[in-house]
């Protein structure tokens, strides 16, 4: 089967049901932490289980805390109440089953529903709509398709019944046997699909429906393996039947892939056993190594050891311990415990090792990763990204939490699902939300996507687009684009715009500067524009950045270079007054004058600051695209100079 949604509904902090739709391959809930995707995740792995402790609901700890006193009062049924919900859609082979199960083939359409309540009662049964039901039960009796128009019809499967009825006797009565013998067995035909729409079905059935369904193996980094085990302890809690720990159900899951079992050590068929494990030990180091590319030097090596522990009745015995060691190719080919390793891949190996049991089963499993990766570098974050769409997500549905960038891939974008817990202190009953990402109302919930994809496009701006020039903002774009574009038309001199060669790249304010500097500069030419005077301490820092990655000071034009401008001067201060006020009144629909600016050597923001409180920087400049044409038949001679002067400056950083 194929799970097609999920409906959570009262449990912890999800109030109202939230269906969220699964994709065929690999959904993505994204969301801040505490938003509600784990929530998700737990509730449908309790649904049919394939690994791990928690196996059931409990309606004291999960129902929503501050609604459970109140909804006990006005409903003694509470305990039905069903947290989870899923649907799946058939497959083939399902509907081989199904029709050995049932004795008929189904409609292609039909929709299995599957819930757990509170009391932990498995509830199962099917939907498909009454016109696909109909037009199932005809084919099987052959009514041919102008006899089938009055049956859809119908407004429900009596009334159906009552035409199919009906229409037979008209076609006796006319002559048309073969027609009317097909309307007359409608009714027995129909009923042989009541079990799908009144739910009538035998206890039989619904058992062999449930153990149809798909398991769901869960995996956070509660399961990350231990670098050691005592094996004899595991047999004994396994032989006991206590409660195994995540970890430790991974560590029986490694050994699993190996066809091996914890007693299985302790006989004395020990060097066998261990072939068998550094067999599985290179099967999952191969798998692993595809997809983890931090450090390929590194070898996972699994190896027992023998210690004697004094037991709880003080005696000593010799115990078997499991361990998991990596030798490191770059430091002289050392041996350190896995435990003693980066988070990273502690959490990266584990994975493979829990799911290396089901990787290849037969079974029907659906992959449930919560928060994967967390500890990874971001690089390492993309690889496991690429190894779920590439490979997991193509044998097993996946569904995995995230509330990072790098865990976000923008190309597979209608896999994502926003998750958004909408509750305040005053109104905790809005509970969580889920939506596709673009309808989201929380900018926040989806800052994981924006980032990625601004990532992605920064990826495809930086490399082969010629010489970066990084200007602090999106004012200095837009105010050297429409000079170079009036000059194109109108040179000034030799002028005629800033070179193409150079590609404007706002950086978000001055504070960004050193870093884009510096790190664009490693591998690309760069050059830069910085508002303020040479003594600036921000301006230093771009300098620092600057020479500390090999780039040329000389690269580096400050706006207050340009003859006779303010020590300090922004890029506005290149307009004449007159023209800078022009573009100030038509964003801010007001009417400064020159004369009601202080007599300063302050730059013009300022000046205007200093009576009018601070503004956008930006609006003017898209005042000035909105007003272009106008704006360039008065522009005043003072300000093409001075602008001509500025990008003559900038096209003699050009280096390529």
């Amino acid at each position: 089967m194929r799970l097609k949604s999920i409906k959570v509904q009262r449990f912890r902090n999800f109030v109202e049901a939230q269906t969220v739709d699964i994709e065929d391959d690999v959904t993505c809930l994204v969301g801040k932490n505490e938003s509600g995707k784990t929530t998700v995740l737990k509730a449908l792995h309790r649904l049919n289980p394939a690994n791990g402790s928690e196996r059931s609901f409990d309606l004291t700890t999960e129902y929503p805390r501050w609604r459970l006193a109140r909804d006990r009062r006005a409903d003694a049924n509470i305990s039905k109440t069903k947290p989870v919900e899923a649907v799946f859609g058939l497959t083939d082979s399902d509907f081989d089953e199904f029709e050995s199960n049932f004795g008929i083939r189904p409609p292609a359409s039909l929709e299995v529903h599957a819930a757990r309540n509170y009391d932990n009662g498995k509830l199962i049964w099917l939907s498909c709509s009454r016109t696909a039901v109909i037009q199932k039960a005809a084919e099987d009796v052959e009514i041919s398709g102008e006899d089938l128009e009055g049956l859809v019809a119908a407004g429900s499967y009596a009334d159906a019944r009552s035409t199919a009825k009906e229409t037979a006797k008209q076609l006796k009565e006319a002559g048309e046997a073969l027609r009317s013998k097909a309307m007359s067995a409608f009714g027995t035909s129909l009923n042989k699909y009541a079990f799908i729409y009144d739910g009538e079905m035998e206890q039989e059935q619904r058992d062999r429906m449930w153990n149809s369904l798909p398991e769901f193996f869960y995996f956070s980094n509660y399961n990350i393996l231990p670098g050691e085990t005592d094996l004899n302890e595991l047999q004994t809690k396994i032989d006991d039947g206590e409660e195994l720990d995540d970890g430790e159900r991974s560590v029986l899951a490694l050994l699993a892939h190996a066809g091996e079992t914890p007693q299985d050590f302790m006989d004395a068929d020990y060097d066998s056993r261990k072939a068998e494990l550094q067999a599985a030990s290179a099967d999952l180091s191969s798998h692993v190594f595809e997809y983890w590319k931090q450090n390929q030097d590194l070898d996972v090596i699994f190896d027992t050891d023998n210690v004697v522990v004094r037991e709880v009745s003080g005696n000593e015995k010799t115990h078997r311990i499991l361990k998991i060691e990596l030798r490191d190719g770059r430091h002289g080919n050392v041996e350190t415990n896995f435990s003693t390793r980066s988070t990273g891949f502690q959490w990266f190996f584990s994975f493979f090792a829990a799911f290396s049991e089901y990787q290849s089963s037969g079974n029907s499993i659906i992959v449930l990763l919560d928060e994967p990766g967390t500890s990874l570098h971001g690089d390492a974050q993309r690889d496991f990204v690429r190894f779920i769409f590439e490979e997991l997500g193509a044998s097993k549905q996946t569904i995995y939490t995230t509330h990072s960038q790098h865990m976000v891939d923008p190309t597979k974008y209608e896999k994502l699902r926003a998750v958004h817990d909408r509750a305040t202190r005053q109104d905790p009953d809005q509970g969580v939300k889920v939506t596709p990402i673009q309808l989201s109302a929380d900018p926040s919930t989806i800052l994981p996507v924006e980032s990625a994809l601004g990532y992605s496009v920064s990826q495809h701006l930086f490399i082969g687009s010629g010489q970066h020039l990084l200007v602090e903002g999106s004012s200095d774009f837009v105010y050297i684009q429409r000079l170079t574009e009036h000059l194109l038309v109108n040179p000034e001199g030799d002028c005629s715009g800033l070179d193409p060669r150079l590609a404007i790249l706002p950086v978000g304010g001055i504070d960004n500067m050193p870093a884009f500097v510096a790190l664009l500069g490693r591998r690309l030419a760069v050059s830069a524009l910085v508002d303020g005077d040479r003594t600036n301490a921000k301006l230093q820092r771009v300098k620092k950045a600057a020479n500390h990655n090999g780039v040329d000071e000389s690269v580096i034009v400050v706006c207050s270079d340009i003859d006779k401008m303010p020590t300090n001067a922004d890029i506005e201060d290149l307009f004449d007054v007159a023209d800078y006020l022009k573009l100030y009144n038509w964003a801010f629909d007001s009417n400064l004058k020159a004369a009601d600016l202080l007599e300063t050597d302050e730059p013009i923001v300022k000046k205007i600051t200093s009576i009018r409180g601070a503004f956008d920087h930006a609006l003017p400049a898209h005042a000035l695209t909105t007003h272009r044409e106008e704006f360039f038949s008065g522009i005043k001679p003072k300000s093409v100079k001075q602008f001509t002067a500025l990008i003559e400056k900038l096209n003699a950083t050009v280096k390529i």
